[in-house]
């Protein structure tokens, strides 16, 4: 019976692309047992049960009884019941629900990854990548990306290899491996100036390009233009704010204090908490030090104090890291010491996972406050720590200026 054999193997494979168990297509008005019979050849399916298994399999009934249906229909409906999936799974993992997310997307990238590299696996793929790495499980998450990278031919796929190597190099900075981020930020920069129509992502390789290359302490390898990309206003806040960010950050560390001022001013004036709270606190709390720096108190003491009334309004689960650590110079320059210390313990006891080279920078901040207040055992501890936290994320010119601290302090005590 070849006919009766095609149409069990037909519903067979759709179920297993489907991601379907026989539970599952049978529902409540089969069993389980039918459905293997009819998978197997052994029963012939009524014509209402073919319409019931179609309709749970998202087809036409023609595509499992071997009717000629146009391949353009079934492929319609098919990419349809996958761009539900698709989306029906993001919304899990927006409520919460990562494992079960991470199922499906799982599911998905499965059925779609037989011989095509279409959108929807594309998406499966990198969502898997992205919650792995908020599940606290990068070296997980990049093995997906470079399986990924390594199935994505550079020529007709130009545009998904170059956001898995913007998710891979971000994914790894977010762990905290800086350099290992810069090499696949590197190579995605490469690759966007050779590929045509990747405009729009070119920005987020450079945001990405110039955080690794600032943290690994190779800030001139990051382009210092913007040509050819999206312009400022309007167009990804986000990305824009944080290439300026971390711009302002090496100018600072360079001594062109008035020119980082001038351009954490302007970013501050054009960013909101709506672009990321970290990236709007981060920017906030780090232009708040520069202020300090430059003995403008009272003006950062003000970007403090509504920052963290937004943080505390909005609930945000981030740790506002920047304006606490901003708080604490405040409190340093404003004479009082029990605060310094107080903020000191609190950041100090962050978890050491993720950006630990933002914790890090934090503490050399913290550090140097308490050695100006005369702390100078508590100065020491924290500048060991830095030391030892920007050596983890890879980040060693830092963890180098923590260690050169480290030892003008030690010089003076003795």
């Amino acid at each position: 019976m070849p006919e009766l054999a095609d149409t069990g193997r037909r519903i067979k494979e759709l179920r297993v692309g489907a991601g379907m168990t026989q539970h599952d297509l049978a529902g409540s008005d089969m069993s389980s047992s039918y459905i293997s019979l009819v998978e197997r050849g052994k029963r012939i399916p009524s014509g209402r049960a073919l319409k019931i298994l179609a309709e749970r399999l998202g087809v036409g009934v023609t595509e499992i009884s071997g009717g000629a249906e146009s391949a353009e229909s079934t492929g319609r409906v098919r990419r349809l019941d996958l761009v539900g999936r698709l989306v029906a799974a993001r919304r899990q993992w927006e409520g919460g629900d990562a494992e079960g997310a991470l199922r499906e997307f799982r599911a998905l990238a499965e059925t779609e990854s037989a011989g095509r590299q279409d959108d929807v696996y594309t998406e499966a793929q990198l969502a898997i990548a992205e919650i792995l790495g908020s599940l606290g499980r990068a070296d997980e998450g990049a093995a997906v990306l470079l399986r990924m990278l390594d199935a994505l031919a550079a020529a007709p796929y130009a545009e998904a290899r170059l956001r898995a190597l913007i998710a891979l190099a971000d994914l790894l900075e977010s762990a905290g491996r800086v350099q290992d981020g810069l090499r696949y930020a590197l190579t995605g920069s490469l690759e966007s100036d050779r590929a045509p129509g990747t405009g729009f992502h070119s920005l987020l390789v450079l945001d990405v390009l110039t955080r690794c290359a600032y943290w690994s302490g190779c800030a001139h390898w990051a382009p210092a233009t913007d040509r050819g990309r999206p312009p400022a206003h309007g167009v990804l806040p986000g990305p824009r704010a944080s290439i300026e960010l971390h711009r302002a950050l090496d100018l600072w560390d360079r001594g062109a204090a008035d020119r980082a001022a001038e351009l954490l001013a302007d970013t501050v004036r054009r960013v909101t908490p709506a672009a990321g709270f970290r990236l709007w606190e981060k920017i906030n709390g780090r232009y708040a030090l520069l202020l300090l720096g430059r003995g403008e108190r009272s003006a950062a003491r003000s970007i403090v104090e509504r920052g963290l009334v937004v943080a505390s309004v909005a609930q945000e689960p981030d740790f506002p890291l920047w304006l606490m650590t901003a708080e604490a110079v405040c409190a340093e320059a404003a004479g009082d010491p029990a605060r310094v210390r107080s903020l000191g313990t609190e950041l100090a006891a962050l978890p050491d996972t993720g950006r630990s080279h933002e914790k890090a920078a934090a503490l050399l901040e913290i550090a140097a406050a308490h050695e100006r207040i005369g702390d100078r055992e508590k100065a020491a501890g924290y500048f060991r720590y830095s030391a030892e936290l920007f050596r983890r994320a890879q980040a060693y010119r830092h963890a180098d200026r923590a260690r050169e601290r480290l030892t003008e302090l030690l010089e003076k005590r003795n």
